[in-house]
């Protein structure tokens, strides 16, 4: 059962790191219930792993793969998401004769902006979760393959004369 309780010690470090995102969370909205479930999922979360951890065995091998599925999906997701949304494109504003677009950039007023320099920004700005997304799905595919190529055994030269 030290594995539990080392998992309990790490989700009460993990709460205070996330505690950066969660307080904001809260004192922006004001709905504390958002953060209280935040910290009760962290714990949760680290006390699955430890009494994972502490069984072993299959179960481990099970919850590795289901934590691989799990990473592969999230980068795909991720880059699906940026794509869905360069190919879904709608302009916020279009410009015309009663219209007038303004590109705002920081606060500041950047001049007019056409529907070219609003497409431009989107793809821009999809690139961050397509490029997030494909880095976890090569290291998540890159970390399988190498799972796999450990335990099958290898024939070395199967045509090869002794």
């Amino acid at each position: 059962m030290e594995e539990v309780q080392d998992s309990l010690r790490n989700g009460l470090y993990w709460c205070v790191a996330f505690s950066v995102i969660l307080l904001p969370v809260g004192f922006a909205s004001g709905l504390w219930v958002w953060v209280t479930l935040g910290y009760a999922a962290i714990i949760c979360v680290s006390l699955i792993v430890g009494v994972v951890l502490a069984i072993g065995g299959p179960v481990l091998t099970a919850a590795a793969f289901l934590l691989w599925l799990l990473a592969l999906g999230t980068g795909l997701g991720l880059v699906a998401f940026g794509v869905h949304a360069i190919v879904e494109f709608e302009p916020y504003c279009t410009p015309s004769e009663t219209v007038d677009c303004r590109l705002l950039l920081n606060g500041q007023d950047m001049g007019e902006a056409s529907v070219a320099d609003q497409r431009r920004s989107m793809v821009v700005d999809s690139l961050m979760p397509i490029g997030g997304g494909a880095a976890i799905a090569v290291a998540a595919l890159a970390v399988g393959i190498a799972r796999v190529r450990d335990r099958v055994p290898r024939a070395g030269h199967p045509f090869r004369r002794r």
